[in-house]
């Protein structure tokens, strides 16, 4: 059975612990309810645990489920950048800067949803 939008916001609320803000498909995750980093990590992860799918490839990571681009993440990373060290190296070897996509809820209900017609697909 397909996840509802209901279901989605249900999971985002108890991983989040967020439950006083409104939540709705157009909340984004990072934006408006400061999930990054791990936290969104274990967020994706409760995610395939509520609707019994996988998001993530050993191979491709997110980036096939989430249509990402080559450099393109879904969370900013928790660590702090003191001095600009990282972004200098990055530039020194040339490479670009990482993208982030910040998702609406919406949109992950969309892929949960098509997650799960794969699992249906396979089984």
């Amino acid at each position: 059975m397909e996840p509802t939008l209901l279901q989605v916001i249900e999971v985002v609320r108890n991983s989040s612990g967020e439950h006083r803000k409104f939540i709705d498909s157009n909340t984004w995750i990072e934006a408006d309810l400061h999930i990054c980093g791990m936290d969104g990590e274990d967020l994706l992860e409760d995610c395939e645990k509520a609707f019994a799918v996988q998001l993530a490839t050993e191979e491709d990571g997110y980036m096939k489920t989430f249509s990402l681009a080559e450099n393109e993440y879904l969370f900013t990373g928790e660590g702090i950048d003191f001095f600009g060290i990282c972004r200098f190296m990055r530039w020194i070897r040339g490479i670009p800067e990482p993208v982030i996509r910040d998702l609406t809820v919406g949109e992950l209900h969309a892929v949960l949803v098509n997650a799960v017609k794969a699992q249906i697909k396979q089984d």
